[in-house]
């Protein structure tokens, strides 16, 4: 009797301790991106969004090229295979919680036969492949990203002033990390983009957003908040 008692103590105990840990890792992951954490800064950068008042989606500019620092130059230049992942969340200003989610990577890999690189970029819906010889192309194609789905009117108020928060990485160490990221960007949706209520925003924003120390170099970022600028990409009858 006695040892069954201490048993169901003991159950009762780990089983609090499970309990405790999943709540404290619930709010943690549903912590804003723009926390600073003790052991990482975080780089302000410039950011671009643009609504399509013809299609309601959200576009996002950024750029990001000096995460390409001397020792990743060199990497590239001796044609060593790279990949560049940013990942991000949408805030509406002064709220704490993303709106929606996006991401983009950017593979290199250096073809000897053709003295070239190849650049696959995936993102929200599409995949693209290029070629280019120059090491500057690259960085181009990976660290400069222009008109990246962000997120649609059902998700994101209209003319509300908006900020991006996140992270770029250069290499992960994780495939597991990549793959699920693949396979958010490219499953089957009205826009590519996950929202609070889509079922892989949790994960999204609790492992990628979050996720430290996992790939060579790392970057979190957020942008200054702005209205979106209203653009037709459709011509008027």
């Amino acid at each position: 009797m006695i040892n069954k008692g201490l048993d169901q103590s003991s159950g009762a105990h780990w089983g609090a301790l499970i309990s405790l840990a999943i709540v404290l890792f619930s709010l943690l992951s549903a912590r804003p991106a723009l926390a600073q954490e003790a052991s990482e800064d975080v780089v302000s950068r410039e950011a671009h969004f643009e609504w399509d008042a013809d299609t309601g989606l959200l576009y996002l500019d950024l750029l990001f090229r000096d995460i390409v620092d001397a020792n990743l130059q060199s990497k590239l230049s001796r044609g060593l295979p790279t990949t560049i992942v940013m990942t991000a969340a949408v805030y509406r200003a002064g709220a704490p919680k993303p709106l929606s989610t996006t991401a983009q990577t950017c593979k290199v890999t250096w073809h000897v036969w053709e003295e070239a690189y190849l650049v696959e970029v995936m993102r929200p819906g599409s995949t693209r492949q290029s070629w280019t010889t120059t090491t500057e192309g690259v960085i181009r194609r990976c660290t400069e990203v222009h008109h990246l789905l962000a997120g649609d009117a059902t998700q994101i108020p209209v003319g509300v002033p908006l900020l991006a928060a996140g992270r770029i990485q250069v290499n992960p160490v994780s495939p597991e990390v990549l793959l699920k990221i693949k396979r958010w960007v490219m499953r089957p949706s009205a826009t590519g983009t996950a929202a609070p209520g889509d079922a892989l925003f949790s994960t999204f924003t609790g492992l990628f957003l979050q996720r430290i120390g996992d790939a060579e170099r790392q970057q979190k970022f957020t942008t200054q908040a702005q209205a979106p600028v209203t653009i037709h990409s459709k011509a008027s009858p």
